[in-house]
């Protein structure tokens, strides 16, 4: 492993990414736990900005998200710790099929565990 390469050059720059967050989408519309957080969603659109959003944290330099605050978009979906969960497993699942290594893949989910607070909204559930 080359530990001057940031993660997204690591992972496979932009075409492995999109193809994580194509597959990710594909089995969260098909969640029962996750999927009516997306009904009213252009999903177009949120996978392109979650495309941007990953890029960005797993380190790429020419990306710059420019969705929504996170906080704004979470809001009001009342996203709970058992659906951020399995948010991550579904990550997991992906990128363990992709063959990413299990260092890559553990920082991968550090950065995606550092925005609980930012998107679990329902602490009781």
């Amino acid at each position: 492993m080359d530990n001057k390469k940031c993660l997204f050059e690591r992972f496979g720059g932009d075409q492995q990414v999109s193809e994580l967050i194509d597959q990710f989408y594909y089995k969260v519309l098909f969640d029962k736990l996750l999927r009516d957080k997306f009904l009213k969603a252009d999903m177009s659109r949120v996978r392109y900005q979650q495309k941007r959003f990953f890029s960005q944290m797993m380190g790429d330099k020419n990306t710059q998200y420019t969705g929504r605050d996170l906080v704004e978009v979470h809001k009001g979906l009342n996203i709970t710790n058992q659906q951020f969960d399995k948010f991550k497993a579904h990550l997991k699942s992906i990128a363990s099929d992709m063959e990413v290594s299990e260092a890559d893949l553990a920082e991968l989910l550090d950065y995606v565990e550092k925005y609980r607070e930012t998107i679990v909204f329902n602490k009781a559930a």
